[in-house]
């Protein structure tokens, strides 16, 4: 029985692969600031130091909640309409804050389908 290594595929054998760097770590959360000052996004702290933030339309949600237990650190929210529901993206403390910041770019970006 003979045992090949695996192949990737559209690399030549012998060829190095190209080195990537993935987003890990939280990042910093002043990064989102900085989007909805620039956008003119209202927001509140909450005495607990949780961040709620709505859109210029208010269709958009955003929640920032990093010392509750009981939340998710990230909230992203599109409320609906009568014809297509709302939805909602979560993200735990560990998620790249880049990772927020593109999805509310992307929503930013195209405020219709």
């Amino acid at each position: 029985m003979a045992i090949t290594a695996p192949t990737v595929p559209g690399l030549k054998p012998g060829a190095s692969i190209e080195h990537r760097s993935w987003l890990v770590g939280p990042g910093s959360p002043y990064a989102v600031s900085e989007f909805l000052a620039a956008r003119n996004w209202s927001w509140v702290v909450d005495p607990r130091g949780s961040l709620h933030a709505a859109s210029p339309d208010t269709r958009v949600y955003l929640g920032y909640a990093p010392d509750d237990p009981n939340a998710d650190t990230w909230t992203v929210a599109v409320t609906g309409t009568a014809r297509h529901p709302g939805w909602k993206a979560t993200f735990d403390r560990e998620a790249p804050v880049e990772l927020v910041l593109d999805l509310l770019a992307a929503l930013y970006e195209r405020p219709t389908r």
